[in-house]
């Protein structure tokens, strides 16, 4: 008997996508030797894309849909997606096809030679120098601070086992960060190069602010570094204090002064670290949903 696959596809106003990209997930999924079905996670569009998924479940049951109740954004519409399914294997694929549908097919072929976790290496495709500048400094920073190993050069366009998925939804963080969560399971992982294409249908969601946000919330959830760094940093600035107080020969107005200034910048530095720490462990503790899912316009 076959084994069982779930593909996992975010969707967010994107009825100019949907239809090119299911033809082609399906064409590629239909020529493997598995019992799959593709779950599309509308989170709360408001345009037409429900309705056309809605259509494509009437002509192939193989697909389906859980409609969340508002915007949760696109890692929780991940957890959604992996919550509410029950498979031998998993993938995650964006429907604005800039990941080709058609590596399906190469993920599963590592699947099956034994891998648990396959992943889309992405080559780099024209883009502004900015932004290939700035992606490049978010994987260089990572790499360097992160607690524990963590995909780079990757989206979330992967196929892993069940039991990397049950590893996933182990984590009771409310940003599931799956670069460094399926790094953290440390089990056989393969990671294959592809060819990123340009987007044919509709607009693009990010933007600099969304870029930079998910960075940031990506160093929170997998590194403890900042927190470190400033410990290291009252070191260097106590050993400083001293060195210029001694080295300048200072009395005691100018010690003060001097104490002021140093301990601003401190302040300065540390708070707005210390602030995020304490504001993503609040929400880690108080352990609120990161999804509500709307049973009236999903089908399972």
């Amino acid at each position: 008997m076959p084994r069982s696959l779930t593909v996992v596809v975010p969707v967010h106003n994107e009825e100019d996508s949907l239809p090119d990209f299911y033809r082609r997930a399906e064409a590629s999924l239909s020529s493997l030797d598995v019992d799959w079905k593709i779950l599309f996670v509308n989170d709360a569009s408001d345009d037409d894309s429900l309705k056309i998924i809605n259509s494509m479940h009437e002509k192939n049951s193989r697909v389906r849909v859980i409609t969340l109740s508002r915007n949760f954004g696109y890692s929780a519409a991940l957890v959604a997606g992996l919550s509410n399914s029950d498979s031998d294997i998993y993938a995650i694929i964006d429907v604005d096809c800039e990941d080709p549908p058609e590596m399906l097919k190469k993920f599963h072929a590592a699947i099956e030679q034994g891998f648990h976790t396959v992943y889309g290496i992405r080559s780099q495709r024209p883009e502004p120098q900015w932004l290939v500048f700035f992606r490049w400094l978010f994987y260089w920073i990572n790499n360097r601070i992160a607690d524990g190993p963590t995909m780079l050069w990757m989206a979330e366009f992967s196929m892993f086992t069940r039991t990397v998925r049950d590893a996933i939804l182990s984590s009771k963080s409310t940003f599931p960060f799956l670069r460094a969560e399926m790094g953290y399971v440390g089990l056989r992982v393969e990671g294959i190069p592809y060819a990123r294409e340009a987007r044919k249908h509709g607009v693009s969601h990010y933007n600099v602010f969304t870029m930079a946000k998910f960075a940031f919330a990506g160093f929170l959830a997998s590194s403890t570094f900042p927190l470190r760094f400033v410990s290291y940093l009252s070191v260097f600035a106590s050993t400083a204090y001293l060195v210029l107080v001694l080295a300048l020969r200072m009395d005691l107005t100018g010690a003060s002064q001097l104490a002021m200034i140093l301990s601003f910048g401190y302040l300065l530095v540390t708070l707005p670290v210390l602030s995020l720490y304490m504001a993503r462990t609040y929400k880690n503790v108080s352990a609120r949903p990161v999804y509500f899912w709307d049973p009236d316009r999903s089908i399972l």
